[in-house]
């Protein structure tokens, strides 16, 4: 017997389903075979599937169509409830950074998801200058906004819980904080590297390379609209330092403006 779906990506109930189908049906083995369309590419989606079958002896991977299978939990997994895939490709989808775009989609306005689409690439960029892991400067740039859209209620509720003492930093910045609970419990992102450069990003008060990076990429990115080549140069040189200068020019701006000192 055959089941296709589009297993975009597979789920734990969709395993469950799978089982439940080859019970009811008395059939030794079950093969299970992934639709066309999807979001991932369908070659990328059947490996998944393929890690997702591995522990089950009777659930085999093939190419051809049967009776197509409605896939549970895909929508909520692509939204960034990695916790709802398969528990054998969760790990997978972080390292992978499958459907990070859709993610930020999802839970940024346009503007905000535009805007760190293009920190995402300063921070590839620096890290490729620097010899860093690409991977991990792709997904802090793409991540470190997630919960940018929360309410203060959500975000004050989430802070009192895990980090009680970042409630008296002005609210306009618990999105740094609260983005990392957010990963963690949705995602399964536990990477120290991404969540304390994401921790760090509006205060700039991070002290690795990769916190470095999120800092000036999120500062100099394209889009804020005014002439960033200095500072890039000088990110390009020596992360610490430039981190440091734009850090000054920022709190510089702050005081003229506002006249807060921070």
């Amino acid at each position: 017997m055959i089941i296709s779906g589009s297993f975009d990506p597979v789920s734990e109930r969709d395993l469950e389903a799978l089982k439940q189908i080859r019970r009811r049906q008395h059939v030794r083995d079950l093969y299970v075979s992934v639709l066309p369309e999807g979001i991932l590419s369908c070659g990328r989606r059947k490996k998944l599937l393929e890690k997702a079958l591995k522990p089950y002896a009777h659930l085999h991977v093939c190419d051809e169509t049967g009776e197509v299978m409605e896939s549970i939990d895909e929508e909520k997994i692509r939204s960034g409830q990695f916790h709802l895939a398969a528990r054998g490709i969760q790990k997978d989808l972080i390292e992978n950074n499958d459907y990070l775009d859709h993610i930020v989609g999802q839970m940024c306005k346009p503007s905000r998801a535009a805007h760190s689409r293009r920190v995402a690439e300063v921070c590839v960029h620096l890290a490729e200058v620097h010899h860093l892991d690409v991977k991990k400067a792709y997904r802090m740039g793409m991540l470190h906004d997630i919960t940018k859209r929360m309410s203060d209620e959500e975000g004050e509720r989430i802070l009192k819980f895990h980090d009680p003492d970042r409630l008296a930093v002005n609210p306009k910045v618990w999105h740094s904080f609260t983005a990392v609970y957010w990963l963690k419990e949705n995602m399964g992102l536990y990477d120290r590297t991404v969540l304390n450069a994401i921790y760090h990003h509006t205060l700039g008060d991070g002290s690795s390379p990769y916190d470095h990076i999120l800092y000036i990429a999120d500062k100099i990115e394209p889009g804020r609209g005014y002439d960033v080549s200095r500072q890039m140069a000088a990110a390009e040189k020596d992360l610490a330092a430039a981190a440091e200068m734009i850090l000054e020019e920022s709190r510089a701006y702050i005081l003229e403006k506002e006249g807060i000192h921070v």
